[in-house]
């Protein structure tokens, strides 16, 4: 019962953040932290904004999602990023 509180308080304070910074968006989500990590290097290399919302369970970090967020008017150029990062093939 306390970890559903918990959870609960969770997404009830980042539907908050959210609230009062409207003006960012979520661009990927994964449960691997090295993979957000990758991520956000790669488009804070082309300079933008980038924000990670960690919503996994803080005991065990094997529940929920980690969110990275740009800026609005940043949206279609780090899809873009993303999926060309993708694209590539591993060396």
């Amino acid at each position: 019962m306390k970890l559903i509180r918990r959870l609960k308080n969770k997404l009830v304070s980042l539907r908050v953040k959210l609230v009062k910074e409207p003006n960012w968006e979520s661009v990927f989500q994964t449960n691997h932290e090295y993979e957000i990590r990758i991520k956000k290097l790669l488009l804070e290399d082309e300079n933008i904004p980038v924000m990670i919302f960690d919503q996994r369970d803080s005991s065990y970090n094997a529940f929920g999602y980690l969110y990275l967020y740009v800026k609005t008017n940043d949206v279609e150029k780090a899809i873009i990023l993303l999926n060309t990062d993708n694209e590539q093939p591993d060396s």
